[in-house]
């Protein structure tokens, strides 16, 4: 009996070690932090991940493709592979030497790469009328949704479950994605390379994922150990309880066309017609950060108005379609085709369901 227990204990520990990991949680940057001397920059920022790992840290020049690499001239500190998680990481780069003369304001966006997917920057809000929280300071790209397509976001059913009270049926959102087959947003291609360049609307690797339902955001920010914002956290991020718009209380902030740079939105002023979608250089949705930190709210939400509509967490009304009824959630900021005349009220409901061209997401944490 003894021996038997003995082997029954070998075969359950066994079985425990080639159980499956417990679902990823991606990094976090935090308290990014960025001080210009001369032809010098030195970037400060804090990076976490849960589940220990290390990370691969990337460098973008926001609004962009345009990668830092860690073996670029004048470039050092805490970026590439085989960083741990921790405070006061930090890079330095000799801008001249590393080739940034020519590319403006250089605005840093970070990525931390764990292995199965991208950790964003995030901000942290001190809440005025709640629980204090992080937000992605970002929207969610598509080179970000690539990994939780990849890494079988869309086979496995506990990223769709919606445990939050607000659905009857906890696995609607499963039974959707099943039902309608999705597999990948609205426009790519799994078998292309990369999968979003048939996607003419978002075509970049750092272009605002869209054409996705509010329940495949909901997905992939469970899958990436987060949440979506709710409409509240996101209209308190985007700085609207100060101001009338994220950048202040003037919609042009003295800009005036065709020069405004401080939202991809689609003009309607005089003299610029309401068809007019490139005239601040982009057809359809901009590389994200291309506005900052001009257009940034005061804690530093870039691309909070203009560039894609943002699905939000709430359940907000039953409304009847005729055929079927649905609760709708919030989409919030506006998009690339929302006029210049639009954009003091950029709030509106909508079916969870849609899969919409001009929406995205950004994710959202409780504070830790």
């Amino acid at each position: 009996m003894k021996a038997f227990a003995i082997m029954a204990l070998a075969t359950w520990v066994a079985l425990a070690l080639a159980a499956p990991a417990a679902a990823n949680t991606l990094p976090n940057i935090t308290d990014v932090v960025v001080t210009a001397c001369g032809d010098s920059l030195h970037i400060a920022y804090d990076v976490s991940d849960p589940d220990g790992d290390t990370m691969d840290v990337i460098l973008y020049v926001a609004g962009s493709d345009v990668t830092i690499s860690a073996d670029a001239p004048g470039v050092m500190g805490d970026i590439g592979p085989g960083i741990e998680s921790g405070p006061g990481r930090t890079i330095s780069i000799d801008a001249a030497a590393a080739g940034l003369g020519a590319q403006g304001p250089f605005v840093p966006r970070l990525l931390a790469y764990d292995g199965t997917g991208y950790g964003a920057e995030m901000v942290a809000v001190q809440s005025v009328g709640g629980p204090d929280f992080l937000i992605d300071r970002y929207e969610v790209t598509n080179q970000q949704f690539a990994a939780f397509m990849r890494s079988d976001g869309y086979e496995r059913m506990e990223f769709w479950i919606i445990d939050d009270g607000s659905l009857d049926i906890e696995e609607t959102g499963w039974n959707y994605a099943g039902r309608f087959r999705w597999t990948a947003p609205h426009h790519w291609d799994p078998s292309a390379e990369p999968p979003w360049s048939t996607d003419t609307k978002s075509g970049a690797a750092s272009s605002p994922v869209l054409g996705i339902s509010w329940f495949e955001c909901y997905a992939y920010c469970k899958w990436a150990g987060h949440r979506l914002p709710t409409s509240s956290e996101w209209h308190e991020a985007a700085g609207l309880r100060e101001a009338t718009y994220p950048w202040g209380d003037s919609q042009s902030e003295g800009q005036t066309l065709p020069g405004f740079e401080l939202a991809n939105i689609k003009y309607g002023h005089a003299g610029y017609s309401f068809g007019e979608f490139s005239s601040d250089g982009f057809e359809f949705a901009a590389p994200v950060g291309y506005y900052s930190p001009q257009g940034d709210s005061p804690l530093g939400l870039a691309d909070a108005f203009g560039n894609v509509w943002e699905w939000c967490l709430d359940a907000v009304t039953v409304v009847n379609y005729g055929t079927y009824s649905c609760a709708t959630r919030p989409l919030r900021g506006g998009s690339w085709a929302t006029s210049a005349a639009e954009l003091g009220k950029p709030f509106k409901d909508l079916c969870p369901l849609y899969r919409i061209d001009t929406a995205g997401f950004r994710c959202a944490a409780d504070a830790r």
